[in-house]
């Protein structure tokens, strides 16, 4: 089977691999058969991480069960699931608490399309081993598209958490997004609005990201009007400038709530002063989100959310050039093989 790799900066290559096998009962072989850039991705590719090349990338895809072992019974051949970025067991105690990224079993960045926590292959690859199958892989419900929801593994879902998160304390306050990163802020925005936010501002420089705001329902801003300052009981951090985070902070209305989806690789300075005053909080960390899967799949049956108007398709052969385009969430699909 072929494996993307992650070469060097700006280089991605194409290389021949073993064909996977079952290892155990519990395991899984999955073709991806639709997989997109995480936002971090885009970093990784441009060497500003401290993932060091070479390495298979990719940890966000869709993808048809080629095999499972003996002792796995939520999915079966040809299945179509969502692929989970985290590596995780699914019965020890972090896992049993709904936090599969913090597994015992496979502690700190265990993943998918990273050179950190064991090589466990990326999902742009033609094969991958899945180690957990009934704990890890998420089924399709039916008539959702694996392209649209491709991204679930990650961005799409943590959008999902860091919103939900703001809106549980906040139900149908107006929310923020401070946006920098290619996806997360989009699909925050639209998270928002499905979940009955008053209203969704949407700050960002990019002004191909500002139309799509627009036409997600949200309002585009090209910087941060003063106005904003105390203004807002839910506010979404996506933007990996530290300056952009800060100013983010102080836009919380007293009690209010920023979840922080972005990756910063440098200790920000906070308004730490300014936050006690006003009590506000701020969640941030390595997403958790395959207890959320199922209820993101669910959002895009319904049509509540449709994460399809953010990608743009291409051949899985075309992987190697389109992943170092500008798309804004470029999917590389490939065929089934026992299943359509």
């Amino acid at each position: 089977m072929q494996s993307l790799i992650y070469a060097a900066p700006g280089k991605l290559e194409w290389q021949e691999r073993p064909a996977l096998a079952l290892a155990g009962d519990l395991e899984a072989i999955v073709r991806p058969i639709a997989s997109t850039t995480c936002d971090l991705d885009r970093r990784i590719l441009a060497g500003a991480t401290p993932f060091a090349p070479p390495f298979a990338i990719g940890h966000e895809a869709v993808g048809e069960v080629l095999a499972v072992g003996d002792k796995v019974r939520r999915v079966r051949p040809g299945d179509v699931v969502v692929i989970p970025w985290h590596i995780n067991c699914g019965v020890c105690g972090p896992c049993r608490a709904g936090m599969p990224a913090h597994c015992e079993a496979h502690p700190g960045l265990s993943g998918y399309g990273v050179s950190i926590g064991g090589d466990w292959g990326g999902l742009f690859s033609e094969e991958v081993r899945v180690p957990y199958a009934d704990a890890m892989l998420q089924p399709l419900p039916d008539g959702v598209d694996p392209v649209a929801v491709a991204s679930a593994s990650d961005n799409l879902t943590d959008a999902y958490i860091g919103v939900t998160t703001g809106l549980a304390r906040h139900p149908g306050a107006p929310v923020l997004v401070m946006s920098g990163v290619e996806s997360l802020g989009l699909f925050a925005a639209e998270h928002a609005l499905a979940a009955g936010a008053r209203h969704v501002d949407f700050v960002d420089a990019d002004e191909r990201r500002r139309e799509a705001a627009r036409e997600l329902g949200a309002r585009p801003h090209l910087s941060l009007p003063e106005a904003f300052t105390r203004a807002f009981p839910v506010v979404i951090g996506a933007t990996r400038d530290a300056l952009a985070l800060r100013a983010a902070i102080l836009c919380l209305a007293p009690g209010g709530h920023l979840s922080n989806l972005s990756i910063l690789l440098k200790d920000p300075e906070i308004p730490y002063w300014d936050m006690y005053l006003r009590g506000v909080s701020m969640s941030f960390g390595l997403p958790n989100v395959g207890p959320h899967i199922p209820k993101v799949l669910e959002l895009a049956r319904c049509g509540h959310i449709h994460p399809e108007r953010l990608v743009t398709v291409y051949d899985a052969g075309e992987a190697a050039s389109a992943l170092l385009e500008p798309a804004i969430k470029p999917v590389l699909v490939r065929e089934r093989l026992m299943g359509s």
